[in-house]
């Protein structure tokens, strides 16, 4: 047996061991300590652990002791969290650790292994495993929403560390046989090791951009909305310039046909003058006073019109509220887009929404149903778009989730006898005073 090779196993080993406890402890804390005495705790951490694993005689009972200890303190010292949570945090990963390295070492020993080779790719094995329970945790443990790769991409990332494991054992059976190659065993141990640490974290990389993309994919609905909203703001204030500017000769010609008492010439311009102004108005459905929900609500409604929907509308909002504008077109916008999607997909008789929206004791209720075929549920419980393009749709839902999500809010949704429902519910204690 090399003993340099030994060496290197000895001091690597520790290392990565090191590495996952780190992943273990920004999964489960959320406040770092940045104190200078972490870095002395971590060093005497790993020292420890190299001592054990170049083969100096510690007892089973000291060394978990130790073990318990140095792991307490390298997480009093680097995270900010009460006593309780440590001494939990500290004893769960060592029991999780001690039972994959007893379950490995089982499995090792029925298949035949003994002796180094037991000890070295029992450790190996085990790291690897512990260093997926990290990535795991810390993709779970703290909340995150991030999206979920592709099944391909999955079994992709998967496939690495089932391969490196297998690789291990038929290593170490060949080494069992063949001492001379003990030196390669070794060395491919830390090469393999390295590989897997590479795979977790470009499976870690390729999650925060895929959450990216979802992010930029949802500002570009906000932006979108916005656009609409200040495109009917826009047209508004036109006619209304359009009409102040023409009020004087109106009014001189209106006063002409008084003078000659001209009742029904006036009778006549008078209506017209109605007419032409109708012609730019969509239908007012929503006059609560909120300008972006009557904007986006009255918009809504004139595309219902174009094509043969029947819109209901019922809005008792007061003219300011205590939420974002971005986030109100947001929830406006998509639960009425989404709807609208749902009726032109029916037949024309069969065509309606009806939109529900009030604001009491600093509660905001929207309540928007309408007529829908059959939605499916993806694996998640969620329901999916019926468009072609998943990737740029069916992401309405999900951003009506995430704009309510500040205030501490609700989205239900529900599919019952070809009624699709979508409720919100939204806390002004916790929005813009």
């Amino acid at each position: 047996m090399n003993p340099i090779c030994l060496v290197l196993g000895g001091l690597f080993f520790p290392c990565f061991q090191l590495l996952t406890i780190h992943r273990f402890m920004n999964a489960f804390f959320h406040a770092p300590r940045q104190t200078p005495i972490r870095y002395v705790v971590w060093i005497a951490y790993y020292l420890f652990l190299a001592t054990s694993q170049l083969g100096a005689n510690i007892p089973p009972s000291t060394f978990l002791a130790c073990n318990a200890l140095l792991l307490f303190a390298t997480c009093t010292f680097s995270c900010q969290s009460g006593i309780g949570n440590r001494c939990i945090f500290s004893l769960l990963v060592l029991a999780v650790w001690m039972m994959t390295e007893v379950v490995i070492g089982i499995i090792l020993s029925l298949i035949g292994m003994n002796g180094w080779g037991l000890d070295t790719a029992g450790t190996a094995i085990s790291n690897v495993l512990m260093f997926a329970g990290s990535v795991i945790a810390s993709h779970y443990a703290k909340g995150n929403s991030r999206p979920e790769l592709s099944v391909q991409c999955m079994v992709a990332i998967v496939f690495i560390p089932a391969s490196t494991i297998f690789l291990m054992h038929r290593i170490f059976l060949i080494v069992m046989e063949h001492v001379e190659y003990s030196a390669f065993a070794i060395s491919s141990s830390l090469i393999l090791l390295l590989l897997d640490y590479t795979a977790f974290e470009v499976f870690d990389q390729m999650t925060k951009n895929a959450s990216v993309q979802e992010r930029n994919r949802l500002y570009e609905q906000e932006l979108e909305l916005l656009s609409r909203q200040a495109e009917e703001r826009e047209a508004y204030d036109r006619q209304t310039r359009i009409i102040r500017h023409d009020i004087k000769n109106h009014m001189t010609g209106l006063l002409g046909m008084l003078q000659d008492s001209n009742i029904e010439q006036m009778e006549e311009y008078i209506r017209l003058m109605l007419q032409d102004t109708a012609e730019y108005r969509p239908q007012d459905v929503s006059r609560s006073g909120n300008a972006v929900v009557d904007v986006i609500v009255n918009y809504k409604c004139s595309q219902a019109h174009k094509d043969n929907i029947k819109f209901n509308a019922n809005v008792f909002l007061p003219a300011t509220l205590p939420f974002r504008a971005g986030h109100l077109a947001i929830v406006f916008g998509n639960l009425l887009d989404n709807a609208l999607e749902a009726c032109r997909e029916m037949e024309s008789e069969k065509r309606w929404i009806n939109i529900e929206a009030s604001y009491t004791k600093e509660v905001l209720m929207v309540s928007v149903c309408n007529s829908s075929q059959v939605r499916k549920r993806d694996r998640d419980g969620r329901y999916t778009t019926t468009k072609n393009d998943h990737c740029f749709h069916g992401l309405g839902l999900y951003s009506v989730g995430q704009a309510v999500e500040p205030y501490c809010g609700q989205l239900e949704v529900e599919y019952r006898d070809g009624v699709f429902r979508a409720a919100v519910v939204m806390y002004g204690c916790y929005g813009e005073k």
